[in-house]
């Protein structure tokens, strides 16, 4: 696909260019998009395409990517941002849903609810995945041995679980990358919070999220924990009531660090860090307005995958932080 400015977008020869409601939470915006059709070829009313076909040079420098979990929340952002990548070509659709109820695609892009089909059908460099963590572990040894490297999105693993990955990785010499939280801002605020730790004794983390979330507390919250227990290796102090009428009610406890999660409807991702010392206190934080924040973390880490082997943890390890 040619490469092109980040304001144009060019789809493929005879592709209408159509404007759709984001499949994302907020639909205030209104975003270009190639044209969108399910299995049956539909496009609903509200994403009929505009007169006029735009042509473009095709490229073989394309990085070939498909979409796992592509019906999901954040699964139809990611098809809509490699979509509309200059750089990237959209191989496949895969989600557990029958053809049927395929969430809408651009033209010719075929869906499959199988990911070995897919991946021996289509042959993507690369396959993004956002499901959850035991679906990505089934995921990574059928990509792997295909030739295909995972950039992994889904959060709630344990620590073995990335380890068979990595092992995976090494296996076939190919790179993967994981991610508790593709947003760049979450990255800096684990930045920050690891810079600002070593001034006090005191942390608490608040992560809040909507209420169909799996797991607790967030893997956000969980590396940016690991980065401040890093950076401050002693453990922090910590209030212990003498009485707690309700158990629990001081939060989790790492290394002295006091993590509280709340789930409920009107959240989407918030993390906040407050570090504590005598007559001051220090907040940093971060809110995940809609999805389409994590798009541009995607879209580095499909790019940097192929040049690293074994799995990298973290965003923050392919930028240059």
């Amino acid at each position: 696909m040619a490469k092109r400015s980040p304001q144009t977008s060019i789809p493929r020869l005879t592709r209408q260019v159509c404007t759709r409601r984001t499949l994302a939470t907020d639909d205030s915006r209104v975003p270009q998009s190639k044209h969108l059709s399910n299995q049956a070829g539909e496009c609903p009313v509200w994403a009929r395409p505009k007169a006029g076909i735009i042509a473009f040079m095709p490229s073989t420098h394309a990085i070939r990517v498909a979409v796992h979990g592509a019906a999901g929340r954040v699964g139809r952002e990611v098809v809509i941002a490699i979509a509309e990548a200059p750089d990237m070509e959209l191989m496949a659709a895969i989600d557990r849903l029958p053809p049927q109820d395929a969430p809408l695609l651009p033209a010719g892009v075929p869906y499959f609810d199988n990911a070995k089909d897919a991946l021996s059908n289509t042959k993507p460099e690369v396959v993004v995945d956002f499901t959850n963590a035991e679906v990505s572990v089934a995921l990574a040894p059928v990509a792997l041995a295909a030739g295909v490297r995972p950039v992994i999105g889904s959060t709630g693993f344990l620590d073995d679980q990335l380890a068979y990955i990595d092992s995976l990785c090494h296996k076939h010499h190919l790179g993967a990358v994981y991610a508790p939280n593709f947003t760049i801002g979450a990255v800096l605020l684990a930045k920050l919070s690891a810079m600002a730790a070593r001034f006090f004794e005191y942390a608490e983390l608040t992560e809040e999220h909507h209420e169909q979330k799996l797991d607790a507390p967030s893997g956000t919250a969980l590396s940016i924990a690991k980065a401040i227990h890093e950076a401050h290796p002693d453990r922090f102090q910590r209030n212990v009531p003498k009485k707690e009428p309700l158990p629990g009610t001081r939060g989790a406890d790492y290394k002295g660090i006091t993590i509280h999660s709340t789930r409920m409807p009107g959240r989407l991702a918030h993390h906040q860090v407050t570090f504590g010392a005598p007559g001051q206190t220090l907040t940093l934080r971060h809110d995940t307005i809609n999805r389409e924040c994590y798009m541009p973390g995607v879209l580095v880490a499909i790019r940097k995958v192929r040049e690293i082997e074994g799995l990298a943890i973290g965003l923050e390890n392919l930028l240059d932080l």
